[in-house]
């Protein structure tokens, strides 16, 4: 019995890097709050016991990655954060998160992402571990401000759910998953200073780009500024296009891109931006709607016609809800209606 618990507790996330682990509600509350910040914890139905364990490693300076897990339902009470932005991800079950005045049911597929100046509060479900990445107030902000080459007067406010089924947002959920990864499986990145750096420099850049928050608008508008002088793309950047034109209906990442193409992810993030307008993730999003714009009006005989939901999976679009929106956008009409013109004509 007791190497078969300890064989489970070792398919924990993050393992190596245990803080503690306890059966005790303050021990509990007491160990979680120096990682994080002074809360309440409270289980929701008396008599429970708790299962709790923390673990945490450092990314770099500025960024940690976390599991937490409590084991039956709990109240959780933080107030505001203060310092620091968390990025929590239900791995099974979910939470009922309230931040200011927007309120969440989170699961594995909606993260939250609390703002600090913002009270939080927040039930867990039973059986609801969360992998968590907490990032410092100031560095983000500090990034924040060198993207729009500007000073942020106001504090940053992010949109409480953080749609990880969604297109815009693959890109990050997948480059979590690697870091996670390079941590359980003691890869280089976590012990070499620069390659340590960029990784959070991607991550925090990443995040502001991909997600909505008071800032959004204006990150897209220094991304459009009209009357630039045309630019000539660079090689970095012709290189990364030619690649994911190349792999459009192969699952690749940001760090796929990034390896192909030898530059580090913030700086093609930066000279995506610059050139484009939009971040590689985004770029490549586009690209693949085209291909399945060009495959939905391929003639084809009716009765071998395969369904648009086959074909937006072959470039990667699993959430047809998500998917459709995105096609519309950028299309001005449903997937649906280019078939169905398609059909008319033939």
């Amino acid at each position: 019995m007791d190497m078969a618990l300890q064989s489970n507790a070792q398919r924990l996330p993050l393992e190596r890097f245990r803080l503690f682990d306890s059966h005790d509600l303050d021990e509990a509350r007491e160990f979680v709050g120096r990682v994080f910040c002074p809360h309440v914890l409270a289980t929701l139905h008396p008599g429970t016991e708790l299962d709790a364990c923390h673990h945490s490693v450092p990314l770099h300076r500025d960024t940690s990655l976390n599991y937490v897990q409590y084991g039956p339902a709990v109240r959780i009470e933080p107030g505001h954060l203060g310092g620091f932005y968390l990025l929590q991800i239900p791995l099974r079950g979910g939470a009922t998160v309230r931040c200011g005045s927007q309120t969440l049911e989170s699961h594995p597929l909606m993260a939250s992402l609390p703002s600090p100046t913002e009270p939080l509060s927040m039930r867990w479900h039973e059986d609801s571990p969360q992998f968590i990445v907490k990032i410092e107030r100031e560095a983000l902000h500090n990034r924040l401000s060198a993207l729009l080459q500007a000073p942020v007067p106001q504090p940053l406010v992010f949109d409480l759910g953080v749609d990880l089924a969604h297109p815009a947002l693959m890109g990050m959920a997948s480059f979590i998953a690697y870091l996670r990864s390079a941590a359980e499986t003691n890869a280089i990145l976590l012990g070499h200073p620069v390659l340590a750096e960029q990784a959070e420099n991607h991550l925090l850049t990443n995040l502001l780009l991909s997600t909505q928050h008071n800032y959004s608008a204006a990150l897209a508008a220094k991304a459009s500024t009209p009357g630039a002088a045309p630019v000539v793309l660079p090689r970095a950047v012709k290189r990364a296009q030619e690649f994911m034109r190349g792999q459009l209906e192969q699952p690749i990442t940001l760090v796929d891109v990034c390896a192909h193409v030898g530059v580090s992810a913030r700086s093609l993030q930066q000279s995506f931006a610059q050139c484009t307008g939009k971040s590689p993730m985004s770029f490549l999003r586009d690209l693949r709607l085209d291909a399945v714009r060009a495959a939905l009006q391929q003639p084809t005989a009716l009765e071998r016609a395969p369904q648009v939901s086959d074909i937006a999976a072959r470039y990667g679009f699993f959430h047809l809800g998500h998917f459709a929106e995105s096609y519309r956008k950028r299309f001005g009409e449903t997937p649906s209606d280019t078939r169905q013109r398609l059909d008319r004509t033939h």
